[in-house]
């Protein structure tokens, strides 16, 4: 019974640390960032909260300075995560043919926003 409440505890934290498809773990430094272009099932609540900025900072996130160290560690960690799906990439029926649509984050705000969790030592 120990062992289950831990692993449902533990498991209940991770599940909500990070909300949406545009979130990312950095599991080397237990880091959670957000980025406006990947987001999906989260476009609806970004909408309500007046652009990507504003969802961040909705959420307690922090909006990451481009350029920063935090910045850099972000794109590393979404490179990563581009190549580990490549290699397990499928087609999907539901993108229209040109890849883009009304939904597209991309075309929602062309301007990327990438966030993250403050760490207080």
């Amino acid at each position: 019974m120990k062992i289950f409440l831990l692993v449902f505890f533990v498991g209940f934290e991770v599940a909500f640390g990070c909300i949406g498809d545009g979130c990312i773990h950095d599991r080397e430094e237990n880091r959670f960032f957000w980025f406006s272009d990947r987001a999906g099932s989260e476009i609806a609540n970004v909408k309500e909260q007046g652009g990507p900025s504003s969802y961040c900072l909705s959420l307690g996130l922090t909006v990451t300075s481009p350029g920063s160290s935090i910045w850099m560690r972000a794109m590393e960690i979404e490179r990563r995560i581009a190549e580990t799906q490549s290699r397990f990439s499928f087609t999907d029926d539901s993108v229209e043919a040109s890849g883009e649509s009304a939904e597209d984050p991309k075309i929602l705000w062309p301007i990327r926003t990438v966030c993250h969790e403050m760490k207080w030592n």
